[in-house]
C-alpha cells in the first residue's frame, strides 16, 4: 500500500470516501475549522452544531448518531460535507492471540 491509503491505515484516523461527482473515490477526513474545532450535528444547520475541541471526542458522538463535517483540502475538497456515521470508516483494534 502506498500514498493516502497507507497514511490513513497507519494513522488510524476516521475517514470516508466521496461517493459521487468529480471527486468520487477521494478520501474525506474530519474537517478542522479555523477555530481549531470539529463539528458534529444531526442536521445541516450551523445552529445545531456541537463543537468539539478534542478529536478523540468525535467517535462517541458518531455512536450517538450525529453526522460529522468532513473535507480534504489537500486533495481539492475544501467545502465540507456532513457525513452520516454509517459512511465513516473507524479505527479497529485487533488483539493478537
Amino acid at each position: 500500500m502506498t500514498g493516502k491509503w497507507e497514511k490513513t491505515v497507519k494513522s488510524f484516523e476516521l475517514f470516508a470516501f466521496v461517493s459521487r461527482g468529480p471527486h468520487s473515490g477521494k478520501f474525506l477526513y474530519p474537517h478542522l475549522h479555523n477555530d481549531g474545532r470539529y463539528a458534529v450535528s444531526m442536521t445541516r444547520f450551523e445552529s445545531d452544531y456541537v463543537w468539539l475541541s478534542d478529536r478523540s471526542e468525535i467517535l462517541s458522538w458518531l455512536e450517538k448518531g450525529y453526522r460529522l463535517r468532513m473535507s480534504n483540502p489537500e486533495d481539492g475538497i475544501s467545502a465540507t460535507s456532513l457525513i452520516r456515521p454509517g459512511a465513516i470508516y473507524r479505527p479497529v483494534a485487533m488483539s493478537r492471540k
